[in-house]
């Protein structure tokens, strides 16, 4: 038989690798000098010691890169000129050569992903981008090029797409992957989305929104971003479940987000309120995912929607005006302060304290009720005593401040955010009145009824997932919501979520509270709404929460990048039955067709599965099941057939590699080399439910390879290959 012949060597070959290696001397030298700790000295000791401590940290940083110092280069032409520009991850001026870096984040870094070929250069100038190369470097050598776009060669060469494919058949890691070198056009607009305003991005399984989201606030730490900038230890990023955060935050690393804090919506707001060791419950989820009522699933997904809807937040508000107008009462201020040399009496009677609570409650200051009402009435105590000078006004300030806050704490009284967020859905009198005028009578009886009757309440102290929300929306209103420094709260600089659709349209009004304005960037699909009922209908709610379209952009990921065809077709297939997004593009990887397997004992034939995928080769694979006790009860049956799946049932788990098994609420982000889908039937998935068929998608959308169904009869009818062919 004879010998495949070996691809062709690339003219250019010879000559990229001697620049390769001329840059990583370059690096090298830069980092002696940096670690040459006689070189950096200042004019004194305390100096000296700086420069030499903040150059050893240059030096460490860029060591990292030394193995590859980039990944691709752009030639371009500007003003009669060309230049030669290399993209790495990592940004390094060469003084003394041609081997510069541009880092990724960059604005001319973007031109390697885009599409674009003429842009804006600088004074006027207009660049053109002439080729575009990727260059494979690893381990300090060049294993291949690949041009992208050459304009010489006719123009785009189609080797985006073999980069691409190359890069997606490669094994799948216990942590999210980094595709800085790899990000593709769409993908590029979407991460680059001008900062400023809120954006929704919707994307499909696999089409790289969790990834997109932390590159997109390491695109935000870029000087390029000016006043957008954002710095890591300001930035926050939600994810639905602690298995998903611990997966994806392994990235963070790699992009220089060392100090983002990535945890759940549930795990921030409790640590906002302070009730960290406080029970948190999913009473709801517990419903869907054991009832088989499907009168009582509806009603208890009815109820979490009206719990999260963004007019709760006008009756929290509603509410505490109540509450706070009554503490008020009758209550006056007078004090004896020096302005001068005079002592004056100062007095607000109850008319100019109602007037002034009143001016502060319009507002719903970002800062709360309780900092706002004591700003307003210092000021209109300063104002009445007209101290002379601004020493004067200083002074009268001090003299006042611990009289003032006695005071608003009077008025603020006992109003506790966990015990009044429950006052207001549990009291129908209480609820009537704040929800006047904003609710109509269908939402009140909603909120007032319990469908979670026969699910048991933890003995020790609880609260709701569904809950939570009202709870910090009492906290925001009444002292803001943010990031915590010391005593003060500051907005945080960005705000992440992933799974957007499955948080609650009040979340995100309190979310924009606690960003800088237009820093929200909100990343889901409304196919995969496990926790729908806690999400928005669609994303017009999201925008509507987030103060209109004019506030926020919405784009869309068309194509998805993780999965065969065969697994991206049934996907598809799935989705179809309930999907309202449109049509999603996979990419046109071939792999192994989907086994169905059935007839047998549900583990021998996961057992089965599990060892056709490991003699192929993969490591990664996930046993997905319905509920949690499916998996708990496999576990040990699947041992006996001589695979040991390690159990992640519970969010405190983590997901390290190798085989697992998880129920399908826990598996949704994460991906495998191959998946399992155990129990992919009728009786475990109801296909006359919504919710079910979304559980499904889920579950069969995770393998990047291979996919493989497994029920002891028949599968599920949206699953069958007769299907497929028709």
């Amino acid at each position: 038989m004879p010998l495949t012949a070996p691809p062709p060597v690339h003219p250019d070959f010879p000559a990229e690798e001697q620049h390769l290696a001329g840059t990583i001397q370059a690096f090298l030298r830069q980092i002696e000098a940096w670690e040459d700790r006689d070189r950096n000295v200042g004019a004194d000791l305390e100096t000296s010691l700086t420069l030499a401590d903040t150059a050893e940290e240059l030096a460490a940083m860029l060591s990292v890169h030394v193995p590859a110092p980039y990944f691709g280069s752009l030639r371009v032409r500007i003003a009669g000129r060309e230049q030669l520009l290399y993209v790495g991850k990592h940004a390094f001026r060469d003084l003394k050569g041609p081997h510069t870096v541009v880092s990724w984040e960059s604005d001319v870094g973007s031109l390697f992903y885009s599409d674009v070929l003429a842009w804006e250069a600088r004074k006027g100038l207009t660049g053109t981008v002439r080729r575009r190369r990727q260059l494979d470097v690893q381990a300090k050598k060049l294993h291949r090029l690949t041009d992208l776009y050459d304009d010489e060669a006719g123009g785009d060469t189609g080797g985006r797409e073999q980069v691409l494919l190359a890069r997606l058949s490669e094994a799948s890691t216990a942590a999210m992957r980094d595709v800085v070198e790899t990000l593709q056009p769409e993908q590029n607009g979407a991460m680059r989305a001008p900062a400023g305003v809120h954006t929704l991005i919707q994307g499909a399984a696999g089409s790289g929104k969790t990834t997109i989201g932390f590159h997109r606030l390491a695109w935000l730490m870029h000087p390029d971003r000016r006043e957008h900038r954002a710095a890591p230890e300001s930035m926050l990023v939600l994810m639905p479940n602690r298995v998903l955060a611990s997966y994806a935050a392994r990235v963070l690393p790699g992009l220089n987000l060392g100090g983002v804090t990535v945890t759940t919506p549930e795990a921030w707001a409790t640590g906002f309120l302070g009730v960290e060791k406080m029970e948190v419950v999913d009473r709801t989820l517990t419903l869907l995912l054991t009832d088989r009522d499907n009168e009582r699933r509806k009603a208890a997904w009815r109820r979490a929607k009206a719990l999260g809807d963004r007019r709760m937040f006008q009756v929290v508000r509603n509410h505490l005006a109540d509450r706070l107008r009554a503490n008020l009462g009758s209550l006056t201020f007078q004090t004896t302060v020096q302005v001068g040399h005079e002592a004056r009496t100062l007095t607000l009677d109850q008319a100019t304290l109602r007037r002034l609570l009143d001016e502060v409650l319009d507002r719903a200051p970002l800062e709360g009720y309780r900092a706002a009402l004591r700003a307003a009435l210092e000021d209109e105590l300063v104002a009445r005593a007209n101290p002379p000078g601004e020493d004067g006004e200083a002074a009268l300030r001090r003299t006042l401040a611990a009289e003032l806050t006695r005071f608003v704490g009077r008025v603020v009284g006992n109003i506790l955010p966990v015990s009044e967020g429950r006052r207001i859905i549990t009291d129908e009198a209480t609820l009537r009145r704040a929800a006047q005028g904003v609710l109509d009578e269908r939402a009140v009886r909603l909120l007032l009824s319990d469908p979670l009757t026969a699910i048991p309440k933890p003995r020790r102290s609880h609260a709701d997932v569904t809950e939570l929300p009202l709870m910090l929306a009492v906290a925001a209103l009444l002292d803001g919501v943010g990031r915590r420094v010391g005593r003060a709260l500051e907005p945080y600089d960005h705000i992440a979520l992933d799974e957007a659709q499955d948080y609650s349209p009040l979340l995100y009004v309190l979310l924009a509270r606690a960003a800088r304005p237009g820093h929200l960037t909100a990343l889901g699909d409304l196919n995969q709404g496990l926790h729908g009922y806690k999400g928005p209908n669609n994303w017009g709610d999201v925008q509507a929460a987030l103060g209109g379209e004019s506030r926020t952009r919405l784009m869309t990921l068309g194509r998805t990048y993780r999965s065969t065809r065969q697994i991206t077709a049934l996907g598809a297939q799935i989705a179809a039955t309930y999907n309202r997004a449109g049509g999603v593009v996979g990419v046109d990887r071939d792999g192994g067709e989907v086994l169905r397997l059935t007839g047998g004992s549900l583990a021998e034939l996961t057992a089965q599965a599990v060892k056709t995928m490991q003699a192929q080769g993969h490591r990664n694979i996930a046993i997905v099941t319905r509920r949690v006790t499916d998996a708990e009860r496999l576990v040990p049956e699947l041992q006996r057939h001589d695979v040991d799946a390690q159990p992640i049932l519970s969010e405190q788990a983590r997901y390290t590699g190798g085989v697992v098994i998880l129920p399908v609420n826990l598996a949704k982000g994460l991906e495998f080399d191959g998946c399992i889908v155990a129990g992919a039937d009728a009786a475990n998935y109801d296909p006359q439910t919504e919710f079910e068929s979304r559980l499904l998608y889920v579950a069969a959308s995770r393998g990047l390879h291979l996919l493989a169904l497994v029920a002891e009869r028949e599968l599920h009818p949206l699953l069958t290959a007769e299907r497929d062919s028709g």
